[in-house]
């Protein structure tokens, strides 16, 4: 959640109201910007950019994933889900056997 701040506070620390400027305005620590103040629309507007953003990429990650998952469904159709289980099984077994030096249950 943004910190707020009453426009007096700020004001008495710019030396003008920040809602006069319609530029945003940037503050620096030794020389380098570190903050930038603007206009609450500009805030909303890039604020509802970004979670737009972030909506098209679950989007996109989701469509990936279940192309992905329907490849992999196409690719195993013609095995029985035992026949897989007991596969996947047994290479989960010989990766812990390589990596720890003993078997799991079998």
């Amino acid at each position: 959640m943004p910190e707020e701040t009453e426009l007096k506070e700020a004001q008495v620390a710019y030396g003008t109201a920040p809602a006069d400027s319609v530029e945003p305005i940037i503050l620096k620590r030794d020389g380098q910007p570190v903050f930038a103040v603007l206009p609450f629309e500009e805030y909303r507007r890039l604020r509802d950019l970004a979670e737009r953003e972030r909506v098209k990429a679950e989007i996109r990650w989701k469509e990936r994933f279940d192309r992905l998952l329907a490849e992999v469904h196409s690719r195993t159709a013609q095995f029985p889900s035992e026949e897989i289980e007991a596969e996947i099984t047994a290479a989960f077994n010989e990766v812990r056997e390589i990596r720890y030096g003993h078997r799991g249950a079998d």
